[in-house]
């Protein structure tokens, strides 16, 4: 039987990697567009910050992100996903 808790750390895991993932598509695309020499190198910070992202989403699927930890993880994968949205 799942509960509340269940779902809301299913969810916030989701959130989390939908960022992950998000980042990554940017990633790809500019280092495609490096490579034929249209955009500037993809910096190795942009990869650690998906590798965090990932991390994060795999402790908040095991429920063992501190609140605070969760709450700012969260905040955080919802700005991504709302940029370039406006």
């Amino acid at each position: 039987m799942t509960g509340p808790r269940d779902w809301r750390r299913r969810q916030e895991r989701e959130l989390l990697r939908a960022a992950a993932e998000k980042l990554r598509g940017e990633a790809r695309r500019e280092q495609a567009e490096a490579a034929v020499g249209r955009a500037l190198i993809v910096p190795y910070e942009r990869y650690v910050v998906v590798g965090l992202l990932d991390e994060l989403s795999l402790a908040a699927g095991r429920g063992e992100l501190p609140d605070g930890v969760r709450r700012l993880a969260v905040e955080l994968a919802e700005k991504i996903l709302k940029e370039g949205r406006a």
